[in-house]
Formats: C-alpha cells, sequence, structure tokens
C-alpha cells in the first residue's frame, strides 16, 4: 500500500478544509487521493484473492 488507511483519512480531512479560494486544487487533488486510494484497495483485495486461492489449493 502506498498509504495506510489514517493517511488516507488524514488527506481527505486537511482537503476538506482548503478554502473557496483554493477549491480547484483541492477538487484535483482529491480525484488524485481517490486515485491512489482505489489502487490500494485494489492491490490489497488481489492480495487477499492470492492467499484465499493459495489457502484453498492445499
Amino acid at each position: 500500500m502506498r498509504f495506510t488507511w489514517t493517511e488516507h483519512l488524514s488527506a481527505a480531512r486537511t482537503l476538506g478544509h482548503a478554502g473557496q479560494e483554493n477549491s480547484g486544487t483541492a477538487l484535483a487533488l482529491m480525484g488524485v487521493a481517490l486515485l491512489l486510494l482505489l489502487q490500494d484497495l485494489s492491490d490489497n483485495g488481489q492480495a487477499n484473492s492470492a492467499a484465499t486461492n493459495v489457502d484453498q489449493s492445499c
């Protein structure tokens, strides 16, 4: 994982506090943060799936 769940939450909170003048930048950064979260969740899901498949083959 690139970030822990706590780090993902911290990034979301930080971006949520952006002022009106920085809302465009905050939205762009939130999009990047969401992509990273999706990749982390996907990687974690694939790792769990692989572990399950190994357990079932034994």
